[in-house]
């Protein structure tokens, strides 16, 4: 039985990204092709979106969808990691700060906006990653790139603790331990992120999702009977009914003219900036859109053919 499909999880704070994907792996056969649409820190809980077969070509397109966190900021302390699990680098008082100071501060990140990633992360500096640098003892500082806060709201009253609550919006690349090292900046104290929850992914959600534990214990029948099957994504995203001809262009890497598709979702929003979904019963298609002359075509940029392949 071929398996292709996504797979919503439920991770704990402690397990890895990667580990959770070769559990899952181990359970649908070393052979099948398991990836993840979006790392989840160790330190982190809730939603990792698993892809599966065919599905890992979506991996870009789950990127890309907006993430919500829910995210716990201490103040008073900054780490090496800009998290709860690294070592203190300063300590400075906090006591000035209000939740009237931390609602204005909140202004500064909203919208695009350049940020520096934490010195113990994943991005790339002189070829390395940054977190290989900075475990081998050799400064490190990455350089800030373009990042994109589409909401940020504060949950909770600031604690005698100097612990504050935020629900955090945002794009691709976004780092939520710089944003607390950030806001801590802005407040003139240090801080540090010292918990986070990812609620959602797109239309993904962790309250949807079984938890790892549960999922680990399933048979590879099981595991399968838990995703989301490709030709059902059409049902979750705006989309475009993809006709015969539109099928035909479409699975030789064709354009096609948005002119005459028929929108089989409400057009809510764009899942991807830039993008269209096109699909039937067999395919689905992601295609950039470009405008030629006074109507819109779009040009297939993945490909996953599902002909035969049930929901």
């Amino acid at each position: 039985m071929s398996v292709s499909g996504i797979l919503p999880v439920n991770k704990p704070e402690g397990l890895r990204s990667t580990d959770c994907v070769q559990k899952i792996r181990s359970i649908l056969g070393r052979s099948l092709k398991v990836g993840h649409g979006g790392t989840l820190d160790s330190t982190a809980s809730g939603l990792l979106v698993i892809l599966v077969g065919q599905a890992t070509r979506l991996s870009n397109f789950v990127m890309e969808l907006p993430k919500v966190y829910e995210a716990e900021v201490a103040l008073g302390r900054g780490t090496t990691t800009d998290d709860a699990s690294g070592e203190t680098t300063e300590r400075a008082p906090w006591g000035h700060v209000t939740d009237s100071a931390l609602d204005s501060a909140l202004c500064a990140f909203f919208g695009w906006r350049m940020q520096r990633p934490p010195a113990v992360s994943a991005v790339h500096v002189g070829g390395e990653r940054a977190h290989a640098i900075a475990r081998s003892g050799r400064s490190v500082l990455p350089e800030a790139k373009p990042v994109c806060f589409l909401d940020i709201a504060r949950l909770t009253p600031l604690d005698e603790n100097g612990r504050v609550r935020f629900r955090v919006s945002c794009r691709r690349g976004t780092y939520v331990r710089s944003f607390a090292r950030d806001l801590g900046g802005l407040l003139g104290t240090a801080a540090h992120l010292s918990g986070l929850i990812r609620l959602s992914s797109g239309p993904f959600s962790a309250d949807k999702a079984k938890p790892a534990a549960e999922l680990f214990e399933m048979t590879r029948e099981e595991l399968a009977a838990e995703m989301i099957s490709t030709p059902a994504l059409r049902r979750i995203f705006p989309s475009y009914e993809a006709d015969r001809g539109a099928y035909e262009k479409l699975s030789h890497g064709q354009k096609v003219s948005l002119l005459g598709l028929k929108r089989r979702l409400p057009h809510l929003a764009q899942p991807l900036r830039g993008r269209v979904i096109v699909a039937s019963e067999k395919i689905f298609s992601i295609c950039a859109e470009a405008r030629r002359g006074g109507s819109w075509e779009l040009a297939p940029e993945v490909n996953i053919l599902i002909e035969g392949d049930g929901e």
